[in-house]
């Protein structure tokens, strides 16, 4: 699934979570966050609660196109760890 939204903050983080998580539960286990141009910790709990569907429906994550703060967030967190092997870009 591709995010649409160019901003994935606490101001639409539930709403772009939905979506996600219906995306992940039709077995849909890439998420695409190239659109993606600002965001905050938020981004960051939605990417991890679409990781953890995806597994929970036996399938492998793909996550795409992860902003390098999303990315600085999740090390900041701790979090980077798990996200890590499924980030398809440069900048693991």
């Amino acid at each position: 699934m591709q995010v649409s939204e160019q901003k994935l903050t606490r101001s639409n983080a539930a709403a772009v979570k939905k979506e996600v998580l219906a995306a992940a539960k039709g077995h849909d286990a890439v998420l695409d966050l190239s659109n993606v141009k600002t965001l905050d910790s938020s981004a960051v709990a939605v990417v991890l609660a679409w990781l953890r569907v995806v597994q929970e429906q036996g399938a492998t994550p793909v996550l795409v196109g992860a902003p390098d703060k999303m990315l600085s967030l999740a090390r900041l967190y701790g979090v980077h760890g798990l996200l890590k092997p499924y980030v398809m870009m440069a900048n693991v």
